[in-house]
């Protein structure tokens, strides 16, 4: 049960100040390649790859598999024209199978060296699955690959990339996840025992970074999967219990780029985005910080957010919903 009072206050300070607010990275787009194995002369992988049309969530008339190894990385790579460097928006498509890799590498050479997304593709078979904006170099180069170093077991699948390429810039802010995920009435949940929210979607929902900045990864069995994003202003921006990261220790990302994949890792009794602000070591309510940015308005400095009123704890009240 949503506490009115509580929801009434978390709303009140929300500045009327026009902004643009982004949408979901690549949302803006001026150009997309898609790659599938089977097109001509955009892939190559070793004679340990096979070729499988066996699942219907393949895309086109086949897929490339190979069983994992340790002993080297035995890439299969896409390639593509890339017009321009910049943001890109990359995703993959795969089939998926109880019996495929959970922890499947992903490769994206970037302008500034490769950078390895984990995918568990047993998950989100037959659909785009995004991987991450990414700065590429111009160039007809290989762009995307998929590694066979993996302790998991289960074969690794390689089938498809699309690549778009993102406009739009990198400032202003965004969303942690996309808008259509939640209503607004889910931006003022007050937490259930600190400062922070818990946004209840699905796993594999995408979550973007809400202003530019520098990633720290975080895996322990708290957060579980997710990440510090030191923003601009000088606050940490935690996110937490992903499925997957999109993004490496220490990469400078912007407004809008996709950090992760929501999931259930860690401390947690169900499948939700954890989100919480810090300035320094104190934490802040994000309740007014997200809703202005639902509302599409400047929102609060990270100062200026309170230290309480924002959980369940704080009014005597109790809620079931996931614990993280």
């Amino acid at each position: 049960m949503k506490l009115a009072t509580a929801a009434r206050g978390l709303a009140a300070g929300l500045t009327a100040a026009a902004m643009v607010l982004l949408g979901p990275a690549g949302s803006a787009t001026a150009a997309t390649t898609t790659v599938d194995n089977a097109t001509a002369g955009r892939f190559t992988a070793s004679a340990n790859w096979g070729t499988s049309s066996w699942a219907a969530q393949k895309n086109g008339a086949d897929y490339r598999y190979a069983t994992p190894y340790t002993g080297g990385s035995d890439a299969a790579w896409f390639s593509a024209s890339v017009p321009a460097a910049g943001p890109h928006l990359v995703e993959v498509w795969y089939p998926a199978d109880a019996g495929y890799n959970s922890a499947t590498p992903f490769i994206v050479a970037t302008s500034s060296g490769n950078q390895t997304v984990v995918v568990d593709q047993r998950a989100n078979g037959g659909r785009w699955v995004g991987l991450g904006t990414f700065t590429l170099a111009a160039g007809d180069h290989p762009v995307v690959g998929i590694s066979r170093w993996s302790t998991a077991t289960g074969y690794v699948v390689a089938d498809a990339v699309r690549i778009t390429t993102a406009t739009g810039g990198g400032s202003g802010f965004s969303l942690p996840l996309p808008k259509s995920a939640l209503p607004r009435s889910e931006y003022d949940d007050p937490h259930h025992d600190y400062a922070a929210i818990d946004l209840p979607v699905g796993t594999g929902t995408r979550a973007y970074a809400v202003r530019a900045g520098t990633v720290t990864i975080i895996n322990d069995s708290s957060c579980g999967q997710g990440v510090n994003l030191t923003g601009a202003d000088g606050a940490t921006y935690t996110y937490c219990h992903f499925s997957a990261w999109s993004v490496s220790n220490g990469a400078t990302v912007t407004a809008g780029q996709q950090v992760g994949l929501t999931g259930n890792t860690g401390n947690s009794t169900g499948p939700h985005l954890h989100f919480g602000i810090r300035t320094g070591t104190t934490r802040r309510c994000p309740q007014n910080f997200l809703l202005a940015l639902y509302d599409g308005v400047t929102p609060p400095a990270a100062t200026s957010l309170p230290t309480s009123g924002c959980s369940y704890v704080s009014f005597g009240a109790t809620k079931a919903e996931p614990l993280g």
